[in-house]
C-alpha cells in the first residue's frame, strides 16, 4: 500500500534498531526489539538513522511478529528519498510535520482554520437552517444520527427526518408567504378579507402547504401568484372550518402550481 494522507502513530515510545542492513531498495526492516510498535498493529509513520546523513522517514503498512513491511512507495517521504541503513541503525516511531499538517488539512474540511467552529458550507449540522442539493432522503424517523453529512456529492440518507418550516399566524389581511423560508403557512381566526401573496425565489419541485381558517364567520380571499391546476382555489372561507391548498413550484411555468384544495369535514 501506498503511504495514506492521513497516517497512523506506529506507537507511544517506540524505539529500537533494525537487527540486519537495510537498502534503499528493501521492503522491510527486522526490528531489534518490537516493543510499543503495534499500536497499530504495526503501521505507522517511523524515522530511520534519526540525525544521519541516511536519514529517512518511512512508513510501515504492518508488522509480522519483528519485521515490518515498509512498501517501497512509503520508503523517503515529506521530500527525502530512501537510504541504505546498517545493522544497528536506530529506528523509531514519530509523529512528523507532514503527518500534522496532513491531519489540519483534513479537519478544514469540515471546520473553519479560524475559529474551529463547523463549517456549514461544506457539512450539515444539526440545528443550522441549510439547503440540501443532490440527496436522496429515505426511511424518515424522528431523530438524527451524530454522523456528518457532506453538502457535495449524491448521497442516500437513511433515518432522517427533514423537519418543514411552519409559520403560524392570526387575522393577516396581507398574508405574504415567504417561500425562501417556509413550507407551511397556517392562518387562523381570519376576520377580515385576505390576500395570500408569495415572496422568495423557489427551486423546482419545491412544495407549499397552506392552511388556514375564519373567526367563525366566512371572509373572502384572493389568490396573487397562484395558479390553479386540475383544481379550483377557494374564493371565500366556510365559517369555522379549517382548509388546505398544496402547491408545487414549476421553474419551466415560473408558477407556483396549487394543485390540492380540501377543507375540514
Amino acid at each position: 500500500m501506498a503511504a495514506p494522507e492521513l497516517k497512523y502513530s506506529i506507537g507511544n515510545s517506540a524505539s529500537t534498531t533494525i537487527s540486519s542492513s537495510m537498502s534503499n531498495a528493501a521492503t522491510s526492516t527486522v526490528l531489534t526489539s518490537d516493543t510499543n510498535f503495534a499500536a497499530k498493529s504495526g503501521e505507522g509513520m517511523v524515522i530511520l538513522d534519526e540525525g544521519e546523513s541516511t536519514e529517512e522517514l518511512a512508513y510501515s503498512s504492518s508488522k509480522t511478529g519483528s519485521t515490518l513491511s515498509i512498501p517501497a512507495a512509503n520508503r523517503g517521504l515529506e521530500g527525502g528519498s530512501a537510504q541504505a541503513h546498517d545493522s544497528n541503525a536506530s529506528i523509531k516511531g514519530i509523529l512528523s510535520a507532514g503527518m500534522w499538517n496532513d491531519m489540519i488539512d483534513a479537519l478544514s474540511n469540515v471546520v473553519l482554520a479560524t475559529t474551529g467552529a463547523l463549517d456549514t458550507t461544506k457539512v450539515v449540522d444539526l440545528t443550522t437552517v441549510q439547503v440540501l442539493t443532490n440527496k436522496n432522503l429515505t426511511s424518515a424517523t424522528n431523530t438524527f444520527p451524530t454522523s456528518v453529512v457532506t453538502l457535495t456529492g449524491a448521497q442516500t440518507l437513511t433515518n432522517k427526518r427533514i423537519t418543514q418550516r411552519v409559520v403560524t399566524t392570526t387575522d393577516d389581511a396581507t398574508a405574504a408567504i415567504d417561500t425562501d423560508s417556509y413550507d407551511e403557512y397556517e392562518l387562523s381566526a381570519i376576520a377580515n378579507a385576505t390576500v395570500f401573496t408569495l415572496t422568495g425565489t423557489p427551486t423546482d419541485g419545491q412544495k407549499l402547504l397552506v392552511r388556514f381558517k375564519d373567526a367563525g364567520v366566512s371572509k373572502a380571499l384572493t389568490w396573487t401568484g397562484f395558479t390553479a391546476i386540475g383544481v379550483t382555489l377557494p374564493t371565500a372561507t366556510t365559517a369555522g372550518k379549517w382548509h388546505y391548498v398544496g402547491c408545487k413550484y414549476n421553474s419551466a411555468a415560473s408558477a407556483w402550481h396549487a394543485i390540492a384544495v380540501t377543507e375540514e369535514a
